[in-house]
């Protein structure tokens, strides 16, 4: 389980310059800072990384026709 520690370090926002920033200290090592006045997040692109795709099939060939599915009724 991750869990951070936030504190007030005055570290710059490196997108506004504002002084208006939390740092959240991990017992794992690594920190991230987070902007209260423009919402910049320094995980940002590793949050995104972890996010699913629309999940849409690309078909290498578009003339390429798909194999029949077979469709069966259902009995009870």
């Amino acid at each position: 389980m991750i869990d951070a520690e936030g504190r007030r370090a005055d570290v710059p926002c490196p997108v506004c310059g504002s002084g208006d920033t939390i740092t959240y200290d991990y017992v794992e090592g690594f920190s991230e800072l987070e902007c209260a006045s423009c919402g910049y997040r320094s995980d940002a692109d590793e949050i995104s990384a972890l996010q699913r795709y629309s999940g849409d099939l690309l078909e290498a060939n578009a003339n390429h026709d798909a194999p029949p599915i077979p469709v069966r009724s259902l009995k009870a």
